[in-house]
């Protein structure tokens, strides 16, 4: 028996209470995000002697950004597991928001303030380890989990929205009033952030709650959120197809200037309409994807997306024209953003409930961790190879390569419903 393709309503959604203080928080708390390192890397390329040392200490600094999230990860999962959410999900609020207003005092007070925005920024990061992976494992639980999927679409197309204001906001800050101006705004972010998590009544401390019933939680060891992901095969296959179109996306993210600019003669005001398109397509991908009740759709659409965005970056590379690359770009963006939606839920709904913690902070560290690479690609790519032959061959390996995972994940799935179908014949 075939089955359809069902989507919910969002009506309950946002009469949801809990639902709306988290998202209001976290989409401020992402503009400050967003703010804050558009105003450093600006500040660093502005220094900067030449191009070349400004591009140098801009990959630094991110490289400096990304290494919390990834090596804090098994510790991050832990605590978002065993602690109790409201402390936790304050507490690194709080952080955050000290590490960002000493970004603005020590602009103010010191002559060569740079090591200190750097060391903070490793600060900053640390808190956003820990907050991330305790909201994304309370939401089920603020929301139920019938409806994870449509809220986790939405929330991702909420901070995708988020990621569009936040640099757009920190450049006109930076203008208008310079780099503490930029960092006190982000660190009012980040405070509110923490009155929503107070504000909260949903929680989540395992521990606490085991403790309650006479049950003792067995300690999480390190890297449990990757053993986690090696007990389910489906799931760890999803997990490594989505991380290869973090690889090549975010690659193509570096040639995507060159093949609109000098390939095809875009304007600057043109190139910037270009990005927009796309994160619309990405915020509607989430919105329509996270309304998908079936997990067996779930999976097809998440399988399609990943492999239709991959069809479509070779594509981009074949564009004859602007309107074709604007059309090609609102297509690749719904995909993404389908595609994040589905991983997203599937990710959640896999993954026992006092393990998602440990499983969001891994996945999370391999996303970051991929993404810088994804740079160093992108660079190597359109220095050997141009803007456009970049996209074609990225988009080709990528679609071989999903197109592989594909069958192999759909065979799997087949032989996993004819050996229940058996148990269910011999049960009967």
């Amino acid at each position: 028996m075939k089955e359809k393709l069902q989507t919910s309503t969002g009506a309950g959604l946002f009469r949801n209470r809990d639902y709306l203080i988290a998202s209001a928080a976290r989409f401020l708390a992402t503009v400050g995000y967003g703010a804050v390192t558009i105003t450093i890397m600006l500040h660093l390329q502005s220094s900067a002697s030449d191009p070349s040392s400004g591009a140098w200490m801009v990959t630094c600094y991110l490289l400096i950004a990304t290494l919390p999230t990834v090596l804090l990860a098994p510790w991050a999962g832990r605590l978002a597991d065993t602690r109790d959410s409201r402390a936790l999900a304050t507490g690194a609020s709080l952080l955050s928001a000290v590490a960002v207003a000493l970004m603005a005092l020590s602009t103010q007070f010191l002559d060569n303030y740079l090591p200190a925005l750097l060391a903070l920024t490793v600060v900053l990061e640390a808190g956003l380890a820990i907050a991330s992976p305790t909201w994304q494992a309370l939401l089920p639980r603020i929301v139920g989990e019938d409806r994870t999927p449509q809220a986790m679409g939405t929330m991702q197309a909420t901070l995708m929205l988020a990621g569009m204001v936040g640099p757009a906001l920190g450049g006109f800050l930076l203008g208008q009033g310079g780099l503490a101006f930029s960092f006190w705004a982000a660190a009012a972010g980040y405070l509110l952030l923490a009155v929503g998590a107070l504000c909260i009544r949903t929680r989540r401390s395992l521990r606490t709650e085991a403790a309650a019933v006479g049950l003792e939680q067995e300690p999480p060891r390190l890297l449990d959120g990757l053993r986690e992901l090696g007990k389910d095969t489906l799931l760890g296959l999803v997990v490594f197809a989505a991380l290869l179109i973090v690889l090549f996306a975010e690659a193509i993210n570096v040639l995507e200037i060159f093949l609109a600019r000098e390939e095809l003669h875009a304007t600057e005001l043109q190139y910037g309409l270009l990005s927009a398109t796309m994160s619309i397509g990405l915020v509607l991908g989430s919105l329509w994807a996270g309304r998908i009740n079936s997990e067996r759709w779930r999976l097809r659409i998440f399988l399609l997306s990943a492999t239709g965005s991959a069809l479509l970056l070779a594509l981009m590379g074949l564009a004859p024209s602007l309107v074709w690359l604007f059309i090609m770009a609102a297509i690749l963006g719904l995909g993404i953003g389908a595609l994040n939606a589905t991983f997203g839920a599937l990710l959640m709904l896999r993954t026992a409930e006092h393990k998602r913690g440990q499983v969001g902070s891994i996945v999370q560290a391999l996303t970051r961790a991929v993404s810088i690479g994804a740079l160093g690609l992108g660079g190597l790519l359109g220095s050997l190879l141009g803007a456009r032959l970049g996209f074609v061959l990225s988009g080709s390996v990528t679609l071989l390569l999903c197109l592989g995972i594909s069958v192999v994940i759909l065979r799997f799935v087949r032989k996993q419903e004819s050996i229940q179908d058996k148990l269910a014949d011999l049960v009967e």
